[in-house]
């Protein structure tokens, strides 16, 4: 299994630091840190620079200073994230909504399928806040079910343990079919399930797709989860719009494909969320916190 964060940084005790800091640094003053934050550790993390670098040279042709403001850029909205952190896992549905820069944010849409009893898959990325985007959900009054490999790091479970309720559940995918059952009774209870669609930890469960012009390997599970449940396929993913301000932006929701070719419903199905992707990463390329070769890890031989 690939591991996407291992830097000196990635630890318990910065964690707590970080935690502790912003803890006692007023709102208004938490930006111009962020700026200085970000810019030093842009500057420190090199490898990771440099991938980020790859990937914004394939989305936006950019090379030169150009392209290296927008991968500063990218440090900085993970800044916004990780300070997040101090703020989102513990708060209420009325300040969740505060922090949204659109009230109806495909409210409407979610409420609509979920009133269809099959429950609702949401598809997402590492694109803005996911972790946002999962809390937000929770206030349509279902319990969000929350797919995706934890990995066996202190920080990595430091930072899980602090979104998980008893209204947000994470579900481990490295337990293999235990984990896809899991996931088909909570979409069978009417729940949601939430996976990042944007990192592959099974490459026999995925196939590739043009991705900005270059073949790039996604996962399927999503899609083989609406086949069996009948539930529909919401792309969506949070962006900022501020400092611990958010935009929800949704996609048209994929319905179970039935032309009677299974493999054929399932490329159609994720080709489409892929689209979705790259329509939000032409204009939000600067939020997509990948910090590794995304095409060179998501190849396929």
């Amino acid at each position: 299994m690939t591991r996407w964060y291992q830097h000196r940084f990635h630890t318990v005790s910065t964690l707590r630091l970080m935690f502790w800091a912003v803890a006692r640094v007023p709102l208004f003053a938490q930006p111009p840190i962020a700026v200085v934050t970000a810019l030093v550790f842009c500057y420190m993390l090199k490898r990771e620079r440099k991938a980020v670098s790859r990937n914004l040279r394939q989305i936006t042709g950019s090379s030169g200073l150009a392209l290296l403001w927008k991968v500063y850029r990218v440090f900085y909205t993970f800044s916004d994230l990780m300070v997040s952190y101090c703020y989102v896992p513990q708060a209420t549905h009325a300040q969740l909504l505060s922090m949204l820069m659109d009230d109806e944010y495909g409210a409407a849409t979610i409420a609509k399928y979920l009133a269809a009893g099959k429950g609702l898959i949401l598809w997402t990325a590492h694109l803005g806040n996911p972790e946002f985007a999962s809390r937000i959900l929770e206030v349509h009054g279902r319990p969000v079910n929350v797919a995706r490999v934890v990995e066996d790091q202190p920080a990595e479970k430091m930072l899980r343990d602090k979104m998980v309720s008893e209204r947000l559940r994470v579900v481990d995918l490295r337990a293999g079919a235990s984990a896809t059952i899991e996931l088909l009774q909570a979409l069978r209870r009417n729940e949601i399930v939430a996976i990042q669609g944007d990192r592959v930890y099974n490459p026999r469960h995925s196939i590739d797709v043009s991705f900005f012009s270059k073949p790039a390997a996604f996962p399927l599970g999503p899609f083989l989860l609406s086949q069996v449940s009948g539930a529909p396929v919401m792309p969506g993913i949070v962006i900022r719009q501020g400092w611990l301000r958010y935009r929800m932006l949704g996609g048209d929701p994929i319905l179970p494909g039935d032309s009677g070719d299974l493999e054929a419903d399932q490329r159609a199905a994720l080709t489409q969320a892929v689209r979705f992707l790259e329509a939000q990463l032409s204009v939000h390329y600067d939020q997509w916190i990948n910090f590794f070769d995304f095409w060179r890890v998501n190849a396929t031989d």
